[in-house]
């Protein structure tokens, strides 16, 4: 998952995402996270080397809390976490979002901190 700024044309094979409620970069850890992973596994297929084929329809299916009732240190820890690339800032922060006990999180493959 990226961030670009809207200054290029998504070619084929791309999926872009927008909101006008999230703000993209805090969206963009919360897609980096592993919790996206979870949820995209559970509908999708995995491709040869064990990826998984993250289409549209799968991405449309992760639930999202509403952004409004995030606490705004929440809100600025995803946009920092989102904004550096950090895989774990970004589920840490997500683990938090999603309310996620030790025992979830070690169970999706996050880190149990």
């Amino acid at each position: 998952m990226v961030f670009e700024s809207g200054k290029f044309y998504p070619h084929h094979n791309l999926y872009y995402i927008t909101s006008k409620i999230w703000d993209l970069k805090a969206l963009q850890a919360v897609l980096l996270s592993s919790i996206s992973k979870l949820f995209v596994s559970i509908y999708s297929t995995k491709i040869r080397g064990g990826y998984l084929r993250f289409q549209a329809q799968y991405i449309r299916r992760i639930r999202l809390p509403v952004w409004d009732d995030i606490p705004k240190a929440l809100k600025e820890e995803l946009i920092q976490a989102g904004s550096k690339r950090n895989l774990d800032a970004c589920n840490r922060a997500a683990f938090k979002l999603y309310r996620l006990d030790r025992d979830e999180r070690a169970a999706i493959g996050g880190n149990g901190e």
